[in-house]
């Protein structure tokens, strides 16, 4: 495995953060996770960015919706952040989903999500289905088109993205960055990349004992119905555990008939495309996936 100078990098800016002074391990791992926010670059001006609230029976999902200019009823990317269920929120990746609306064009509007332990699966996943639902069916509201609307997440967020768009009708297409689609954690690159970098064997086990018992009913890849299922751009890491898994899934998707755009980019690591700020591939990452939403949700 050869380490790129750029990857180092990243890696020696992960070591570094200091989280220490938080005895409880949930709550540390969720402070180191927000620390990495830097490594996406600076955050960019963006023409508009608003903090709004769905109110539903019971309870509440905060959103973020970022409007590359002033153009009515543009398309929208409904994004669903990573984090393992357990971590992330809408500032740990609101850097680079501010450079996706400048460079798509699109309005993206990210998730926040309830996470597990405190809520498990499926709470999470519910939340993200009945947002991108409340988000459809409010399209006048929020002044966008919903003829054109698309889903994706990273990580554990295309795990969400990928079983939303299972769930949900006439969505445009769906984006999956290096997602966790199985739960066996016994593939080759799991085998391969058991010690990271990044994510570990031992982080893999903790997020599904955080997320849920039943495994089987949370990964996509064991869904035997795919059929009807947007359009779809995999985007996996050389050098991360779910590389197998995510290629597997692709290979399942096209099988359903689905057409599939794939990319695998070598010799990086799991979460390289939140790295743009450090990693040139991680800044091509976001390029690609900007033209691939331009195709697919431009008129």
């Amino acid at each position: 495995m050869e380490i790129l100078p750029q990857v180092q990098e990243v890696l020696a800016y992960v070591k570094s953060v200091n989280v220490t002074h938080i005895e409880n391990k949930l709550l540390a791992s969720r402070a180191l996770y927000e620390e990495l926010a830097p490594l996406a670059g600076e955050e960019e001006a963006v023409f508009a960015v608003e903090n709004k609230t769905i109110a539903l029976t019971g309870r509440a999902i905060n959103i973020r919706i970022y409007r590359p200019d002033d153009k009515k009823r543009l398309p929208v990317l409904v994004f669903f952040h990573g984090g393992g269920f357990f971590k992330g929120s809408l500032d740990s990746h609101d850097r680079p989903l501010r450079q996706l609306a400048n460079l798509s064009g699109v309005v993206v509007i990210s998730v926040d999500y309830r996470l597990a332990p405190e809520y498990p699966f499926p709470h999470g996943l519910n939340d993200c289905i009945d947002a991108t639902q409340w988000i459809m069916q409010h399209a006048a509201e929020l002044d966008i088109d919903s003829r054109y609307i698309a889903v994706a997440g990273d990580s554990a967020g295309g795990t969400l993205a990928t079983t939303v768009a299972g769930k949900l009708k006439d969505l445009a297409c769906q984006i999956l960055i290096y997602p966790l689609t199985g739960c066996t954690l016994d593939t080759p690159s799991w085998r391969a990349f058991a010690e990271g970098p990044v994510l570990t064997l031992e982080k893999g086990i903790e997020l599904w004992e955080y997320y849920t018992e039943d495994r089987i009913r949370a990964a996509p890849i064991f869904n035997d119905d795919l059929s009807g299922m947007p359009d779809a751009f995999i985007i996996t890491a050389e050098y991360d555990p779910l590389r197998d898994e995510g290629m597997a899934y692709a290979e399942k998707l096209r099988h359903a008939n689905v057409q599939v755009t794939e990319k695998l980019y070598p010799k990086m690591i799991h979460g390289f495309v939140q790295m743009g700020g450090v990693i040139d591939q991680g800044k091509e990452a976001i390029t690609a996936i900007a033209a691939y939403i331009r195709y697919k949700l431009l008129p």
